[in-house]
């Protein structure tokens, strides 16, 4: 729950160990992944992880940042009773 916070009071940017604990508890929580050059990607957390480290270990591209989509983090503020 505190990772949902901090993400939230992130602007919904999410770190890499955030992803990882996201992944544990909720892998099913779609993430944004914005590539280096690629196309964003909006992925389920378990599929992002696995799809990070694909594209960077064949050095296709990077990952610049993984975020929420504006109205995930709307919906969890909503949820967890945060005020923007």
């Amino acid at each position: 729950m505190q990772t949902l916070k901090d993400i939230l009071s992130n602007y919904g940017y999410i770190n890499s160990a955030q992803l990882a604990e996201i992944n544990e508890h909720f892998p099913h929580m779609k993430v944004v992944i914005k590539w280096g050059g690629l196309p964003r990607d909006r992925v389920p957390a378990h599929q992002a992880v696995k799809l990070i480290k694909h594209i960077e270990s064949k050095n296709i591209d990077y990952c610049r940042e993984v975020f929420l989509c504006g109205k995930d983090c709307d919906n969890l503020r909503t949820a967890l009773h945060i005020s923007h």
